[in-house]
């Protein structure tokens, strides 16, 4: 084989080129088309994931609802089985140093307020709670900004207990987000001096609080009486009647202090009320409450009451 010249060397060299940049232009408009394509097809199934997503969004919350609504219908039926109680002559003599003889037949009342149980003749307003030995009873449960509304002179003390008990929001605004975490009442956290002043102003403000959380915001209809219902082995065992005045006297005695967990404020060394996060919600929003609880067992050795063994 004779060889090539170098001009038809440099024309080869030329053609081999060309060949090679038409074919990686072509190789890229297939890989650039796919691609598109592929996008087109993730975005889409983005759409269909965020659908998914919210149709899960919904169900949880309709669950939420539907444990609340069964919570709420069993406290439903504890007072209207009370206002039956209340009727009979034995329990109604055994009562009567406390609650008087005056009232009518009881009613269990529905709204926006603190009272359960209402005598026909208003006589009578009571708080209801069902409780067994040492457990805790929700007694008020709403966001933190109603409670600082509520009670302006705690506005000070509001980050601090902001960054304690609420989760920022994700991006829906149903859930909360737990990538960052609260911020506990501990020494890593607050210098000595600020932890002691939100302990001192919440005890500067314990009757403002008391009352909000036994007597609510609605000055229409408030209970005098907290009526507690103890539960043995599943099975009704006694009633008790305190009159909520005397529970607030005693209470405002009582000094706030910080929880073991650095999560939770403790009024008392009983730990009879509690103000913390709600939590649990399967991580809807609501969980972001503060949840202010009783323990009512715990009120029996302090503050005079009645006690009718059923």
């Amino acid at each position: 084989m004779s060889e090539l010249s170098i001009e038809e060397s440099e024309n080869i060299d030329k053609i081999d080129y060309r060949i090679l940049y038409l074919n990686e232009k072509k190789n890229r408009e297939i890989i650039e088309l796919f691609q598109k394509k592929k996008d087109f097809e993730i975005e889409k199934l983005k759409e269909k994931l965020k659908l998914c997503n919210n149709q899960i969004a919904l169900l949880k919350k309709n669950v939420i609802s539907l444990k609340n609504s069964n919570t709420a219908k069993d406290g439903y039926a504890e007072e209207e089985s009370l206002c039956n109680d209340l009727k009979k002559p034995e329990i109604k003599n055994a009562f009567i140093d406390i609650l008087g003889n005056k009232y009518d037949d009881c009613l269990r009342v529905s709204g926006n307020h603190k009272c359960d149980i209402e005598s026909e003749n208003k006589i009578l307003t009571a708080q209801v709670k069902k409780y067994k030995n040492g457990q805790f009873q929700q007694l008020d449960r709403h966001t933190l900004s109603h409670f600082i509304e509520s009670i302006p002179k705690l506005s000070s003390v509001k980050n601090i207990l902001s960054d304690l008990w609420e989760y920022p929001l994700l991006p829906n605004s149903l859930y909360v987000d737990k990538t960052n975490d609260i911020k506990k009442l501990c020494l890593s956290n607050y210098s000595p001096d600020i932890l002691e002043d939100l302990l001192t102003n919440l005890n500067s403000n314990k009757r403002d609080i008391l009352n909000y959380a036994f007597l609510g915001k609605n000055p229409e209809i408030q209970p005098e009486y907290l009526i507690g219902i103890e539960y043995k082995n599943n099975k009704k065992d006694s009633i008790v009647v305190f009159k909520i005045k005397d529970v607030i006297d005693y209470l405002e005695t009582c000094n706030f202090r910080i929880s073991p967990k650095k999560t939770a404020l403790i009024l008392g060394n009983e730990n009879i009320i509690s103000l913390q996060r709600k939590g649990g919600d399967r991580g809807y929003k609501s969980s972001n409450q503060l949840q202010i609880k009783i323990i009512v067992s715990k009120l029996i050795e302090k503050v005079y009451n009645i006690q009718h063994k059923l």
